[in-house]
């Protein structure tokens, strides 16, 4: 018997009100399994209208505001790994679908991954959409590090003009 033990055996007889909860929390340890401690977290956010500046123009007040949706995780995905429509949406990703994830109501996400590179897509009613870009055309590119939560922000803006 270790002395954390030992200790707790002593509590537990002075203080039977803390009997209740060291079992709890012994019990709870014992169940406690290694979990993946990386992925990506982040924020869906939509902007539509007008977003040109002009000098002679009044404050513009309309800005990107959080909204529901479904991100869509791929492997590491290339322009010319994926069919799109006339419209820019695409509609078939020709590399492996890794997962989805919904957002919530103030468009935040989060979900665990193995280390490694992603191409994040979100759900609209045309077909997947996605806007950003690396060097390489790569889509939505998200490297996931071991034991490091990737930060994102996407921007769906396929409405507003610039």
């Amino acid at each position: 018997m270790t002395n954390i033990h030992r200790t707790l055996m002593t509590l537990m007889l002075r203080n039977a009100d803390w009997c209740g909860l060291v079992l709890i929390l012994l019990i709870f340890s014992a169940f406690q399994t290694k979990k993946t401690t990386q992925g990506i977290t982040g924020v869906v956010l939509w902007k539509a209208g007008n977003f040109m500046p002009a000098p002679d123009a009044p404050k513009r007040t309309n800005k990107a505001t959080p909204v529901v949706r479904e991100v869509y995780i791929y492997e590491l995905t290339t322009e010319t790994q994926t069919e799109k429509d006339e419209a820019g949406f695409y509609q078939k990703i020709n590399t492996r679908f890794i997962k989805k994830v919904k957002t919530g109501l103030s468009g935040r996400f989060w979900v665990r991954l193995p280390v490694g590179n992603y191409s994040l897509f979100v759900k609209e009613e045309k077909g997947l959409y996605a806007n950003s870009f690396d060097d390489a055309n790569n889509i939505f590119p998200v490297q996931v590090q071991r034991k490091k939560w990737s930060k994102v922000s996407f921007t769906v803006d396929y409405q507003a003009v610039y």
